[in-house]
């Protein structure tokens, strides 16, 4: 086939000119995109800077995650307006007026609200989540049936890692109570059972002595001397003691670890029992009867 016929200009540049245009677009948005990222992660110094105003452990514990759940928000913002941006440089290279799109994007988007309210609802109670500070990342907490650390927190939805490793993505529209195990403070509690013929008194020493030995584990944890409240239960078995350490948010598990095991070695030294469910069996008086004359 002869394509001499056809008068077909070919300009070169003018092609060149309008790829080069989205073309260089996209990448300037692709690269200021990761330096933006690279900044979130570079940035973390500003939690040790703000942190370093409370004297207290646990406030700045509680200082360093409020900041890092902000900063994460604030990256958030800041990568939308940047694709915002560039998205209105790419209508402009291919000579796209805005504003009729805006319009009816707010047309669209009015009419899509009615169908998309759980959509609104996620942000309000997201908005309320952040100024009440009900929770940061890091948290471990409890919402619904769920339970798991805060891994990320959007407007939108919370991200929490269970300690299997799932993970558990829950709407901010479906959060309506929340358990906070890692706010302030937090609590390590111990009960431990001995037999009814123990001497409570010396008991109670012991494990008065056991939680100063786990507290000093790790030091600094402990926000306060513990304490062993005594008896709190009558059981079938043995009677109940309880001992509290109270420590650094989230830190309590590794204390009652470390404490169960100091006062299971320390009872083994002492020859403390740790009593077992009994169940005492009695025969009928005609069956112990003809078991005598035998």
């Amino acid at each position: 086939m002869d394509f001499s016929q056809f008068n077909v200009k070919i300009d070169t540049a003018q092609i060149l000119k309008f790829i080069s245009g989205p073309l260089l677009t996209v990448i300037m948005w692709y690269a200021l995109d990761r330096i933006l990222i690279k900044l979130h992660e570079k940035s973390k110094f500003i939690e040790r800077i703000f942190s370093r105003q409370a004297s207290d452990p646990a406030k700045r514990q509680m200082i360093k995650q409020r900041v890092k759940t902000l900063r994460g928000l604030l990256l958030q913002g800041i990568r939308i307006l940047n694709a915002i941006f560039f998205l209105f440089i790419l209508l402009d290279h291919f000579k796209i007026d805005p504003k009729p799109l805006l319009a009816g994007i707010g047309v669209v988007g009015l009419g899509l609200s009615l169908a998309a309210q759980n959509i609104l609802r996620d942000f309000i109670n997201g908005i309320f989540i952040i100024a009440e500070d009900q929770f940061n990342v890091g948290d471990f907490v409890t919402i619904g049936s769920h339970s798991g650390t805060v891994e990320s927190f959007t407007m939108r939805v919370t991200r929490l890692r269970a300690a299997d490793g799932r993970l558990i993505i829950i709407p901010n529209s479906g959060i309506s109570e929340v358990v906070n195990s890692t706010k302030d403070f937090a609590v390590a509690i111990v009960d431990v059972g001995v037999a009814y013929s123990s001497d409570i008194q010396s008991v109670m020493e012991i494990l008065d002595h056991c939680a100063r030995d786990a507290a000093g584990m790790s030091p600094g944890v402990a926000l306060e001397d513990p304490k062993v409240l005594g008896i709190v239960a009558f059981r079938d078995n043995d009677v109940q003691l309880r001992t509290l350490v109270k420590t650094l948010p989230g830190e309590q598990w590794g204390v009652e670890r470390n404490l169960r095991k100091i006062i299971k070695d320390r009872f083994d030294a002492e020859g403390i029992d740790i009593p077992l469910p009994q169940i005492v069996l009695r025969r009928p008086p005609e069956e112990e009867t003809a078991r005598n004359k035998l």
